[in-house]
């Protein structure tokens, strides 16, 4: 397991209650081939002993797209109500992680205790951006690179940007100044500016989308 500042699974590689702020919160990339996350050799199965397991489980589901999942929480260091831990995760991973407040419509869960072993979590998941718009999602570690991944997507006709950013602090007025310079050297004249959208909206974002044509 990685741990990465406010940076989830690159789609591409398959592609976090409340309690805890986003500003001082670091999420944790779980590589698609980490076999910590999976329950042995089941590779429909994803384990979790902690809350904190529970958050990167979803973040692996998410990840890779899936719309259906099975966690089995085994009791652990710290003691856990297996419904209350996933409702907070849900609502976290949708709710103040970049790529969960960017691709997530919703999630839901059933708890199944009968097991002696484990509880089963079962998890489903609803999208509100396509397969293909998560994959397109550019990489960078500041907003250092997006003057020129912006004039590159306006140049080649894109309807929009999306880029993620491993470290983003309260910065949305230098992107916004970023915006508008690609877009005036890009359209010049043009009245209507370009919208764009952070994910999570609230200071600390890790997702930076840029409309530049309707749709």
């Amino acid at each position: 397991m990685k741990k990465i500042l406010l940076s989830l699974l690159l789609a591409a590689a398959l592609l976090l209650s409340g309690c805890s702020p986003i500003l001082n919160r670091e999420y944790s990339v779980v590589q698609p081939h980490s076999f910590t996350y999976y329950e042995g050799n089941n590779r429909s199965v994803l384990r979790a002993e902690s809350y904190q397991d529970v958050v990167n489980d979803l973040l692996v589901l998410i990840g890779s797209g899936a719309k259906e999942g099975t966690i089995w929480l085994y009791a652990g260091e710290e003691p856990l109500d297996a419904a209350e831990a996933a409702e907070s995760a849900c609502r976290e991973v949708k709710e103040e992680t970049p790529l969960g407040a960017y691709a997530v419509d919703y999630l839901s869960y059933t708890v199944d205790d009968s097991s002696r072993n484990y509880t089963e979590i079962r998890l489903t998941v609803g999208y509100r951006r396509s397969a293909e718009q998560v994959s397109s999602m550019v990489h960078a570690t500041s907003i250092a690179a997006l003057y020129d991944l912006l004039s590159a997507a306006a140049a080649n006709g894109a309807e929009e940007l999306v880029v993620q950013v491993s470290y983003f602090d309260r910065q949305e007025q230098e992107v916004a100044a970023i915006v508008e310079r690609v877009q005036q050297e890009k359209q010049p004249g043009s009245v209507e500016k370009w919208p764009v959208h952070f994910y999570p909206d609230g200071g600390n974002a890790g997702i930076i989308e840029i409309i530049l044509k309707n749709k």
